[in-house]
């Protein structure tokens, strides 16, 4: 068995389970690291010079139109359990107009053919009924491409009724889980080969500690079409595994201030994808410890395409529908409010003269 290939996992479920369960629950942030958002202050106009209903912050991308610039970021799968959850934000993202990613759909791969489409809607990934219109991104980690090929991702894809991939990297979560998967080698050329094959966008994203600008800069050479930094200051995956596991816990508190704060790696990629952009655009993402509309504006005024929001709307998807559609609609106007009285009325004018840098 080659490095990094690893058995069907039999406790896939469980673990998915608890990674929803401690998410909801538990005491999973950093230590005292913070996402350095609240470093930056938007510059506030008491005279916007135009009229609220005049904002437009819609956006085209990858085959779809926004109505804003928000992701409901990659959050649950691979369990009965995130099936309603997926499905509540689902709804909530197809009534505001916003991107929802999927959890890991490795689960899904690692089932028989013939079992995918029942295991797809009972664990919320076939979500395409209620969400016809969402940008909709399916999710594999990274690591798992040592197993599952070009092909393999396709056939995600296609199960999914996805619109984009996301590929996540998650080296220091695996690293605490046990009998995690930390066979790394060779990631960045398997990158490379999923995004010369497959026909979908490829998004490459953190799971919460950042990106390098190295490998912003490693992963855009490999041909990636949009990157997520998923910085630091949010939800801490190490602690969410240590809170699994009594040994994975002492190992997990080393890492409690790991990694890039989410506005470091934002500004950061931005820069390197600036050098990159005269050969090709590349969609930056920002997301990691989001907790509103106006850290959404911030993000988005230091560079970012779209911004995402993960564990802040996780609660109200699985409260359900309602609560999830009423959850996105106070972010999307809080983020409209927020450009407007900041003087901008277009995604375009979301440029980073709009904020004081508060250091």
């Amino acid at each position: 068995m080659a490095v990094g290939q690893l058995p069907t996992d039999p406790d896939l479920p469980g673990r998915k389970r608890d990674h929803l369960r401690i998410a909801l629950t538990g005491d999973v942030g950093f230590a005292t690291l913070t996402t350095g958002l609240e470093r930056h202050r938007v510059r506030a106009r008491a005279l916007p010079e135009r009229d609220l209903a005049d904002v437009d912050l819609s956006l085209a991308l990858w085959g779809r139109r926004l109505a804003a610039p928000l992701l409901i970021s990659c959050m649950t799968g691979g369990t009965s359990e995130a099936g309603p959850v997926n499905r509540a934000l689902a709804t909530a993202a197809q009534a505001h107009g916003v991107a929802l990613g999927l959890g890991s759909g490795r689960v899904l791969l690692e089932a028989a053919p013939a079992r995918r489409a029942e295991l797809a809607a009972a664990a919320g990934f076939a979500v395409r009924d209620i969400a016809p219109d969402v940008l909709l991104l399916a999710n594999l980690g990274a690591v798992q491409l040592h197993t599952h090929g070009p092909a393999a991702c396709a056939d995600l894809v296609a199960a999914c009724g996805a619109d984009a991939l996301v590929l996540h990297l998650n080296a220091v979560q695996e690293a605490v889980q046990p009998r995690g998967d930390t066979g790394f080698a060779g990631l960045l050329e398997r990158i490379a080969a999923t995004c010369a094959a497959l026909d979908a966008p490829v998004v490459v994203k953190e799971v919460g500690f950042g990106l390098a600008p190295e490998d912003v800069a490693a992963l855009a050479a490999a041909g990636v079409a949009g990157i997520d930094v998923a910085g630091a200051g949010g939800t801490n995956w190490a602690r969410i595994e240590g809170a699994r596991d009594d040994r994975a816990g002492r190992v997990a508190a080393a890492f409690a201030d790991w990694g890039w704060p989410t506005a470091q790696a934002v500004t950061a990629a931005r820069a390197v994808l600036d050098r990159h952009a005269a050969a090709r655009r590349v969609v930056l993402v920002a997301s990691g410890g989001l907790r509103d509309g106006v850290d959404a504006l911030k993000a988005l005024c230091l560079g970012a395409d779209l911004a995402g929001v993960a564990r802040g709307l996780l609660a109200a998807g699985a409260a359900g529908p309602d609560a999830a559609v009423e959850a996105v609609g106070v972010l999307v106007d809080q983020l409209r409010i927020g450009a407007w009285a900041a003087g901008a009325g277009a995604v375009t004018e979301l440029t980073p003269d709009r904020l004081e840098n508060l250091a």
